[in-house]
């Protein structure tokens, strides 16, 4: 594809230039989960500019299926506790996003989140003891 994409033309029309290269790879892998999500969380079928507020989240979090699925299953989950801002299941796998304060948080695996905390808090028992 070229660049800027559909989607960033389509999403972010004034800045698609400045935008498009350094939020997304140009990859079809991108766009089908893009796409899949803005179908989740958005319109069915979702229109290119709801897919282009999904190509970051789908870029930060593709190269965890290796290779890709032949489709891209999303499913969004509860809010829970309120602990994030989303959370939902990508083929079978916990995705979330930490409640950001002004920029937007892209999804990170639960698990490694998880071990993200476990680490830090590690770090923090060994520094005050």
């Amino acid at each position: 594809m070229a660049r800027p994409c559909q989607y960033c033309l389509a999403a972010y029309p004034t800045v698609a230039d400045e935008v498009c290269e350094d939020t997304h790879r140009d990859e079809q892998r991108v766009y089908g989960l893009a796409t899949a999500m803005a179908a989740v969380f958005q319109h069915r079928p979702p229109s290119d500019e709801q897919v282009g507020w999904f190509v970051d989240d789908a870029d930060a979090v593709v190269d965890d299926f290796d290779p890709p699925p032949a489709k891209w299953r999303v499913r969004r989950l509860p809010y829970g506790n309120g602990e994030f801002d989303v959370r939902m299941r990508i083929n079978d796998v916990t995705y979330v996003c930490q409640s950001g304060d002004k920029s937007k948080e892209l999804p990170v695996r639960l698990s490694t989140l998880r071990e993200w905390q476990r680490e830090a808090e590690a770090d923090a028992a060994r520094r005050s003891a």
